[in-house]
């Protein structure tokens, strides 16, 4: 069995939200945000003065460097670039950087796909779709460009923040100071800068900073990171602070959520687990390992965060772009069980989500259903099709031949803030395999909390056993055979030798494969724990 390397994405509270700040800045700049009293709104303060001497910076207005091709619905695309499908018609507006040198850049688009981004190996470009305004900077500094509307934002270096945009060629320093985090209105005419403990908007027009609120760190907190994000409604957006809270087995991850609205005033604040909150901020789901090799995804008020159920062997965690995602009218959700994805609803039933490959190939796993931002009956699969809830493909772009370098986009969001548009960038510089380790392939199933521990049972006839042995494999010592009916634990992981002459096997928490079979580290009822064939014994859940 192919092991999966292990390649998480930042996020993965994806909000039901749109980036439009860069990638967050490293947290060693972050944590200079320390605890400090809460504040619901602080006073205006007087703009900051910019620096008299700003540090130079390598961007720059240019004529357009990319090549814009139309293409009708079914022609194939033959190049890389960044490409914008019609979902209505099947046409494709096609991107691609001219410049000889660079053959190679990794494509982007702002969220409301205004905003063509190429990074190159030296150089990045970006362009306005409408207008086709144009600039270049070096590849100098760590964080991504914030883009929309009329407006883009560049951090160099030393988190100096530079404006440009259609009315504004020449780059123009925002006088707030070096910023942690960025955002900016829809229509690109604010900004909303963090800048250490201050809360900032800016008026594009003139630059002119204001602060509005007081970040802070809560007592018993260490920052992670910090970033802003613009709902895709637009009327309001978020201050997201990543917490870290304690250390060892006692540490625990939370994100706090500061909602403002564009004129400054404090909305509310919600303080959540790693996970996925719906879109009318009601419910949050997030994921759990119930024991080494099951996991399970909880569903809870977002108020309280009392549970509301959980789908044991279900994960958030996808294979291919970022993960479950909740439905544009917060009515259900989706998930990866074993090898296909699933659709929860908030009354706890499960259904197959909509897919074009057949469930378990490799195909299907990355194709992930992504729902439409504004339409719950519609999906992004894998960024190479868009289909109706019940499966119907309504447009798909020509992307080559299977195995060859077009075949699977870049794993980067499909949709913008709606679905008037399915996007994709080629080409995809590989899969990774998000999710690490597969877990053991046991049905997912509904529980309603309160929660149950996991028992597992042996599924033979009465009168037939599976053997229990001291490590995975056929030729391990054999400790004793466990009877058709027997009630099973999982048992935690312990250091495991592999004996000279035994057979080889791979390990994975407390999965095992060898002998051509998946092995379960299980506990029995007299506490004797050992490693069992789950397919011979046909382990699954008791009754």
């Amino acid at each position: 069995m192919t092991r999966l390397t292990s390649r998480w994405l930042l996020l993965i509270v994806t909000l039901a939200l749109v980036a439009c700040s860069p990638t967050p800045a490293p947290a060693t700049q972050a944590s200079t945000l320390a605890a400090a009293p809460a504040a619901s709104a602080a006073p205006p303060s007087p703009t900051p003065t910019a620096a008299s001497s700003p540090p130079s910076l390598a961007l720059a207005s240019i004529p357009n460097p990319f090549e814009r091709r139309h293409l009708a619905a079914g022609m194939p695309i033959a190049e890389n670039g960044m490409f914008f499908m019609d979902v209505a018609t099947g046409a494709i507006d096609a991107w691609t950087l001219r410049a000889d040198d660079n053959p190679w850049p990794a494509y982007s688009a702002s969220p409301d796909n205004r905003w063509v981004i190429a990074l190159a190996d030296d150089a990045a470009y970006a362009v306005e779709r409408h207008s086709g305004a144009a600039f270049r900077w070096a590849r100098n500094s760590t964080y991504q460009p914030v883009a929309q509307g009329d407006s883009l934002l560049f951090r160099d270096d030393g988190r100096q923040v530079w404006a440009v945009g259609t009315a504004r060629p020449a780059p123009a320093p925002l006088p707030c100071g070096p910023a942690d985090g960025l955002a900016l209105s829809l229509d690109g005419r604010t900004a909303a800068v963090v800048v250490g403990h201050a809360l900032y908007l800016v008026q594009m027009a003139d630059l002119a900073c204001r602060q509005v609120a007081d970040v802070a760190v809560p007592a018993g907190s260490s920052l992670e990171y910090l970033y802003l994000q613009t709902e895709r409604g637009g009327d309001a957006f978020t201050v997201n602070l990543d917490l870290s809270i304690g250390a060892g087995t006692a540490h625990t991850s939370r994100l706090q959520v500061e909602r403002y609205s564009w004129q400054g005033e404090r909305l509310g604040e919600l303080t959540l687990p790693a996970g996925i909150l719906s879109p009318d901020r009601r419910w949050v789901a997030w994921g759990e390992a119930l024991s080494d090799a099951v996991p399970a995804v909880v569903v809870a008020d977002a108020a309280t965060l009392t549970p509301r159920f959980r789908v044991v062997g279900a994960s958030l965690c996808f294979w291919d772009y970022g993960g479950g995602q909740w439905l544009a009218d917060s009515s259900a959700f989706v998930v990866r069980t074993g090898a296909e994805y699933r659709m929860v609803t908030l009354d706890g039933r499960l259904s197959a989500a909509p897919t074009l490959g057949a469930p378990g190939d490799l195909e299907g796993m990355t194709d992930e259903p992504l729902p439409a931002p504004d339409r719950a009956d519609l999906f992004a699969i894998g960024r190479r099709a868009v289909v109706d809830a019940n499966g119907n493909c309504l447009a798909r772009p020509e992307l080559g031949e299977a195995g060859s370098d077009w075949s699977y986009p870049a794993d980067i969001s499909p949709w913008g803030l709606d679905s008037a548009e399915m996007r994709f960038a080629l080409p995809h510089f590989g899969h990774g395999g998000h999710c690490g380790e597969a877990e053991y392939q046991l049905p997912a199933r509904v529980e309603l909390a309160p929660f149950s521990p996991l028992v597992l049972a042996v599924g033979l006839p009465a009168g037939e056993c599976v053997n229990l042995r001291a490590a995975p494999g056929k030729k391990a010592e054999l400790l004793t055979c466990l009877p058709g009916g027997t009630r099973l634990s999982l048992a935690p992981l312990a250091e495991t030798h592999q004996a000279e002459g035994q057979e080889p096997y791979y390990l994975s928490r407390s999965l095992a494969w060898a002998s051509e079979s998946q092995w379960l580290r299980v506990r029995a009822p007299d506490g004797q724990e050992g490693w069992v064939d789950a397919k011979a014994g046909n382990v699954g859940w008791a009754p």
